[in-house]
């Protein structure tokens, strides 16, 4: 199909891979086998250990038309910045090709003219890993609610005594990460998406106050002062290292917990995030990768191959068995449940099916500042700097101002 698809083999090339260190190792692999059958030569760049550094990267190049790259790594928040430097992959691929994935996240790599600008390379949500030895010990189940967590892990840290234990890490740094975490609090109380589907700013309500006013209270209390300076990396590092009960983070940092160095490894479990009480709902903020292609590339046909590759069943396969990375192409998780050490993701595709997505579509080219303007005040309320109410009445006033000037 493929063959029919693109053509005649083509001459050999270089082609030119950019992603983020973190998550360059998976998938240059397998390109590099691809780049070898078929005769072309990787040049991989490697832009800093987190997503968010690729972002500037990115829109520096795209915008002077720079043709050192052909192929992208992008987050599921950038194809409204991106999208007009971005090839239209749809001409290049079969229905099949593109149906298998799943749907919400075809939609959003879809624009407003209805171009396909990234392939779906694997998918995530905000998890719950906890320690499920120390919760059988003291006879907990995990949690349902966040009240229910604030509870296991006050009786478990003060009944085991060790001054290296904390109760509760999270991303709660002044990042893209903190907008993921505080945006599950509040739709685990059913107090919107920031912005939802129309456009319309929805932050200022009482459940968005309710759900911050809980996770600055957990500050100092079940989550350490420092894990305001944490990202997904501190994260790991404290939880890995037993000296955390619980931790929410993404299902690709499952291979981090059970590491044959993990202190934690054989010891750690994985539910949906809490409700926000006995009216809320799970929640995990949705965070897939794509590849795409640049406009400015070359070598279209020779990229737009190799991501195909990149992204197809037997890849997304290995790229779960390997390294927990979460399929977007949905039939494999049934085939996963079969694999005892990957039986767990079956269950995600339900945290996937209720997953929340960032405004970042339907708000476009003005999502960074709108995400920015957002975790910089939540980052100020759980810090103790400003009131909530005060702070979420100036978050809607300068939301209304990015909504007049980038009129999504």
């Amino acid at each position: 199909m493929l063959l029919l698809l693109f053509g005649p083999p083509l001459s050999a090339t270089d082609i030119r891979f950019s992603c983020s260190l973190w998550g360059c190792q998976a998938f240059q692999e397998r390109a590099k086998i691809w780049a070898h059958e078929h005769g072309h030569r990787l040049i991989s760049y490697e832009v800093g250990r987190m997503a968010d550094n690729l972002l500037g990267f990115y829109r520096q190049f795209l915008s002077a038309q720079s043709q050192d790259f052909d192929i992208l790594l992008i987050d599921t928040i950038w194809p409204g910045v991106l999208g007009q430097h971005l090839v239209d992959l749809r001409p290049y691929l079969s229905s099949s090709t593109i149906e298998q994935h799943f749907k919400p996240i075809i939609d959003n790599l879809t624009d407003e003219s209805g171009h396909l600008v990234g392939l779906p390379l694997f998918t995530d949500a905000g998890l719950l890993y906890y320690r499920k030895d120390l919760l059988d010990k003291y006879g907990f189940a995990p949690p349902e609610t966040w009240a229910e967590l604030e509870h296991i892990a006050r009786v478990i840290v003060e009944r085991e005594a060790d001054p290296q234990l904390v109760g509760f890490l999270w991303q709660g740094s002044g990042y893209e990460g903190l907008t993921c975490n505080a945006l599950e609090w509040i739709d685990s109380y059913r107090g919107g998406t920031i912005i939802d589907a129309t456009g319309e700013i929805t932050i200022n309500n009482p459940q968005a106050r309710r759900a911050l006013a809980m996770a600055r209270d957990w500050i100092g209390t079940i989550s350490p002062r420092t894990v305001l300076t944490y990202s997904e990396i501190e994260t790991t590092q404290d939880f890995v290292a037993g000296h955390a009960i619980f931790m929410r983070n993404w299902m690709e940092y499952w291979k981090d917990v059970e590491a044959p160095d993990s202190a934690v490894k054989g010891r750690v479990g994985m539910v949906p995030l809490p409700k926000g009480g006995a009216d809320g709902k799970h929640s995990g903020t949705l965070g897939d990768m794509s590849l795409a292609v640049s406009r400015y590339s070359e070598h279209i046909p020779e990229a737009v191959q190799l991501i195909v590759y990149l992204t197809d069943q037997q890849a997304q396969h290995q790229y779960a068995t390997d390294y927990s990375f979460s399929p977007t192409i949905m039939d494999l998780y049934a085939v996963l449940s079969a694999i005892p050490e990957r039986s767990f993701m079956f269950a995600f595709k339900d945290v996937l099916l209720n997953g929340v997505a960032r405004p970042a579509t339907v708000t476009g080219i003005a999502y960074p500042k709108v995400s920015k303007k957002f975790y910089t005040t939540v980052h100020a309320i759980l810090s103790g700097e400003v009131a909530i109410d005060a702070a979420l009445n100036t978050l809607e006033a300068d939301l209304r101002l990015i909504h007049h000037r980038a009129n999504w």
